[in-house]
């Protein structure tokens, strides 16, 4: 027979492990710091990306949004992984050092020179792997890599936020709102290659117009020249940013207009000019991108010699690299109507018919 006393003892210490199980249960889930992650955290916030391309055409603009303490490397890195899981992309969180001892230009871009603790994202995109850069949203050119030392890497917000034992490095979502349209500019999708053309030959004929000059003639095959050559640059990793070229050949050409138009069948002028253009993507506000390209060429609007008022017909041509630079090939003519090959011999009153070099007349037609 069990004692009246002892039975009650039992009781005490049960009921009295309950409240001590209960009590480390609320303090852990008080102090876990996974429940200050919004729930639901990850889901579907736009189409999926599957390439180089389509990754630097969908990275948000952060460059102005960083502050120290608040919305800095590590919220920024938790919220491009957030970002970019949201658009089927497997990334990661790393955190270590970053030591780059000065501004370094690539690309259009200044990647800032930065030291000490750091983190970034790394992800990989069908078997490719891409380093992006948080504060700017920018994938980090390979030659840059090396000032990047990883010490720990998070497969999610769930593993870096466990590790630390904290939530409030990485609570970007105390900043932008989870559910809210994202207050960051988003790249804009470019129009066609022929759009791109179209558009920035219009605007050179207004710039014409407003000097007072008539407006250039649309022509197709110098316009296919110009997208051979552009195609060229953008394989060969572009041209820099502007160059101009006028006449035969010129400093900062890799080859003379006139050889790019002789190559592409094209004979019918006596003058040309060429300019170049490689500006870096990706690109936020269409309508301030085309005028910087105008902007970007107004230093070579003239050159020894030849002005605007020599040429009336020109061509633009247009291609995206793979690292969705945009490269730009503008080429002008003042156009003939004989001494080219094929065509008749020019003739003028008191000399004899004469053809452009290197053609010569043969029956009245240039050879």
């Amino acid at each position: 027979m069990v004692h009246e006393g002892v039975g009650l003892g039992v009781k005490w210490v049960a009921a009295f492990a309950i409240i001590v199980l209960s009590v480390i249960a609320v303090f852990q889930v008080t102090m876990d710091p996974a429940r200050e992650i919004p729930d639901p955290y990850y889901r579907a916030i736009g189409p999926d990306i599957t390439s180089e391309t389509e990754l630097r055409q969908t990275l948000p603009l952060l460059e102005d949004a960083y502050q120290e303490n608040y919305f800095d490397c590590s919220e920024m890195a938790a919220f491009i992984e957030w970002y970019l899981e949201g658009h089927g992309v497997d990334t990661m969180i790393v955190t270590g050092a970053h030591n780059q001892p000065h501004n370094i230009s690539v690309g259009g871009f200044e990647y800032k020179n930065n030291s000490g603790d750091h983190a970034w994202v790394v992800s990989n995109i069908s078997g490719r792997r891409f380093l992006i850069e948080p504060t700017m949203a920018r994938i980090v050119p390979e030659s840059l890599e090396r000032y990047y030392f990883p010490d720990n890497r998070y497969s999610d917000i769930y593993d870096v936020v466990d590790s630390s034992r904290c939530a409030y490095e990485y609570d970007w979502w105390t900043v932008v709102e989870i559910d809210s349209p994202l207050p960051f500019p988003t790249p804009v999708r470019l129009p066609p290659v022929s759009g791109l053309e179209s558009d920035l030959f219009d605007l050179v004929n207004r710039e014409r117009e407003k000097s007072g000059f008539t407006a250039l003639k649309w022509n197709e095959e110098i316009a296919c020249a110009a997208r051979a050559h552009s195609s060229d640059l953008a394989g060969a990793g572009g041209a820099g940013s502007a160059e101009g070229t006028w006449g035969a050949g010129g400093v900062g050409m890799k080859r003379a207009p006139g050889d790019i138009l002789r190559d592409n069948d094209v004979y019918y002028f006596d003058i040309t000019a060429c300019r170049t253009l490689s500006m870096p993507g990706p690109v936020y506000n269409y309508e301030q991108f085309l005028k910087n390209c105008i902007d970007a060429w107004k230093s070579d609007e003239t050159g020894p010699q030849i002005t605007e008022s020599d040429f009336d017909e020109s061509g633009v041509g247009a291609a995206v690299g793979p690292d969705g630079c945009v490269y730009f090939t503008h080429i002008s003519i003042g156009r003939i109507y004989c001494g080219y090959k094929n065509a008749p011999c020019c003739t003028e009153q008191g000399y004899y018919p004469w053809c452009y070099k290197p053609w010569k007349c043969d029956r009245g037609i240039c050879k």
